[in-house]
Order: structure tokens, then sequence, then C-alpha cells
């Protein structure tokens, strides 16, 4: 077993990631000293889906409802302000997709506002009180029965959608809210007042003349889940170690960065580990084979809060000289089978938290060139995950002490 072999290693940041269609709507704001400010806008398209039983009814309200999805990134005892916007255009996808760096206009002055501390694994609602201007305005054309209300596409071209933006510069947290409803009340056997619901805009209304019941009414608009929607995620790294990281390629060396590495979802930031002499391994003796490898990295303590708030695996990718993904690293003997960083925590005399990944095909590959890499490897979240997650893990880079990543290679040779 050899463990001496030396390891480069540095932070990439990627421009953007696919991000439609993504599960989860993000919203919120949050900060870490490596990267700074990281906020979330989550962008929806509507439609009406009640049938117009009463009109003659008086208007009272209208509010944006939201549910939480018990996902967050942050500190949630920060309160935080979030406001929602009309688009001005519609949405259309980018060559099938949208990003997280796409945008669409809006109208700048807010349709409502609201400041909150979020409660993540609550089951409340929140609920963001409209302009009575635009309420007014829908129930007189729900009077109508205009069919620009019961027409979707109609519906869209007078109303192209919302953005719910959170405050910039908030040290808080990222939430994330429900695409879908929690589930009928067949299957669950509760109320209906009870199922956690996707986002929907709620016209509230009383009857006239008023009736004895005194329930709420209200005609419902609810976000459109095989529409176009996504997350837009954005940074301010402002005065954090990766500063001005866009004019150094997108990459900075550990040593610039207190000599620890970021990985980051969201803002798809990969920690980078290049081994460029592991071709040495090949000059030891002769006729010599790779039994196996293995790879650990530690996340700094003091950089989490607890355990619970790392993610189980991280992806482990190959990239050439320029920093492209060529594709994930596959488990010995297998062409598509992944192999991936797990998180393992062992309790002894002293916990230590490190992440595990077999790099026995990696290796292999790269002892095949006999040459010195050009390849090195890429340590993140995956793109399903990361366009619906705001977390990020500081790892111990090279010459980090007790952090450094282990590199163990497992060979014989006569």
């Amino acid at each position: 077993m050899i463990d001496t072999l030396t390891i480069q290693s540095s932070t990439v940041k990627y421009d953007s990631i696919i991000s439609n269609s993504s599960g989860r709507f993000l919203v919120g704001s949050n900060y870490n000293s490596f990267s700074g400010y990281k906020y979330a806008n989550s962008f929806m398209t509507m439609k009406f889906d009640d049938a117009i039983d009463n009109v003659k009814f008086e208007f009272d309200s209208i509010c944006l409802v939201l549910n939480y999805d018990t996902y967050y990134s942050g500190d949630t005892t920060v309160t935080q302000t979030l406001s929602v916007y009309q688009l001005q255009e519609q949405m259309e996808l980018e060559n099938t997709y949208l990003y997280s760096t796409s945008n669409f206009s809006y109208n700048p002055v807010a349709l409502g506002s609201v400041s909150l501390k979020p409660r993540p694994n609550s089951h409340e609602e929140v609920s963001i009180r409209l302009s009575n201007k635009l309420g007014t305005r829908i129930a007189e054309m729900i009077k109508e029965k205009k069919d620009t209300i019961t027409t979707q596409d109609l519906f869209l071209k007078f109303f192209n959608g919302l953005v719910i933006k959170a405050q910039a510069q908030t040290k808080g947290a990222i939430v994330g809210f429900r695409t879908a409803d929690s589930g009928s009340t067949e299957d669950t056997g509760t109320a209906a007042s009870d199922i956690e619901t996707k986002p929907e805009i709620r016209l509230y209304y009383h009857l006239s003349p008023n009736p004895d019941d005194i329930h709420d009414l209200y005609y419902k608009f609810s976000f459109v889940t095989d529409g176009i929607y996504f997350n837009q995620i954005s940074g301010d790294s402002s005065s954090s170690l990766l500063e001005s990281i866009e004019n150094t390629s997108n990459e900075r060396s550990s040593g610039l960065t207190g000599n620890n590495l970021l990985v980051q979802s969201g803002i798809q930031t990969f920690a980078k580990l290049k081994i460029p002499y592991v071709d040495n391994l090949l000059k030891i003796g002769q006729n010599s084979a790779l039994v196996g490898a293995t790879l650990r990295m530690y996340p700094v303590k003091g950089t989490y809060s607890s355990t619970d708030n790392l993610p189980d695996s991280l992806y482990i990718y190959s990239a050439d000289r320029k920093n492209q993904l060529l594709g994930q690293i596959t488990i010995p003997g297998s062409t598509s089978d992944y192999t991936y960083a797990r998180l393992t925590i062992q309790k002894e005399v002293e916990e230590t938290v490190y992440y595990e990944v077999d790099l026995s095909s990696f290796i292999e590959s790269e002892l095949k060139e006999e040459l010195e890499t050009n390849l090195s490897l890429m340590i993140g979240y995956g793109s399903s995950i990361s366009k619906k997650s705001a977390g990020h893990v500081v790892l111990g880079g090279a010459n980090s002490g007790k952090y450094s990543p282990d590199l163990n290679v497992y060979y014989y040779h006569n």
C-alpha cells in the first residue's frame, strides 16, 4: 500500500446548471464565509382550476399560498422578506431547458410581500397577500365568466406567471416549497384542509347577499405542474474566499482558500483533485498490478452545525484539462454502475467524519495510459440534486493537516 502520492487540489465553479422542473421551489437567501451570499428565486405559471359556480359575490382579498416541503439550508431563526412579482413575458425553454441563470422580465412593483422566520418542518401555510387591484380585476372577469379566465392559453397570455424573490444580503435560509399536493383525502384519510398543496392563488369572497355559511369561500388558481417552472440561483461572492474567481477561469487553488475546498449545490461548485504522478506506481517494481484504491475526504469541523446537515453522498466525475466533466467514475468492472463518495461517521475515541470512495477503476485507467495524467477528479453534487438544493460542504484540501485527502493505493509487483 502507498499513501504518499502527490495530490493537487482546487475549487472550481461552473457557470450554470439545468434548473427547470426541479421538483421543489427554492426561495430565500443564505450565507457562508467561503463563497458569500446565495439567493434562490422561483418562477412559475398558474391556471384557473375551479368551476365558476357563483357570480354574485363580493371580493375580499387575494393571496398566494405556499406549503413547505421540509427542505432548508441556512439559519431559519433569521427573519426574511419574500416578495411576489408578476411576469411581463411568457417563459420559454432554451433548447428544451431553463438554467439557474435564466431570467424573464417582471413588473418591478411587487404584488405583495411577507416577512417571516421560516418553519420548514411545520405544516403551516405561508400566505402572501397580493394587490387588491389585481384581485378586483380578476373578480370582475370571473363574474363575467370571461374566456380569459377559463381558457388556459388565454389566461397565460393575460397572466404570464409569478416570480417569488428573496430579500438580498440576508444571512438566513433558503427553504423548499412543494410543487405537488401531499395527496388526496382518499389516499390519506385526512380532511381536505389538512392537505399540503402546491402553490395556489386564492381569491377570497363572500356571497351577496351574505349567506349564513361563514366558511372561507375562494376561487383557486393553481401552479401548473406540467408547465414551465424553474429555480433561479445566484450569488454574491464579495469579500469571500471565492471573490473574483471568474477572473481566474473559475478555479482557485486550495492554497488561496485556507487549504480548504468547497462543494456547493445551486451554484454548482466542485472540489477538484489531481494526482499528477500516479504513473510512478509503474516504476516501483516489475510486473506491478493494481489491487485497489480508496480516497477519503474530510469535512472541516466547525463548518457544519451537525452531521445531519451533510449530504449522504457526493458524486465523483472525471474532467479534462479545461475542467469539462467527462462522466461519472464507475465501480471496478462496470461501465454503467457509478461509484459515490459515501458519508461515514466513526464514533470511537473521537468522532471522525469522512467521505470515502472506491477509485480503483479511475486509477487503473490512468495507469494504462503510462503517462502523466491529463485528468482530474471532480467531487460535487449531482445535477438532479443541485437544482433543488442550496447546501455546501467544506472539505480539507491538500496540505490541510488532519483534513487532507487520503489516497491509499494497493498494488503488488515482483
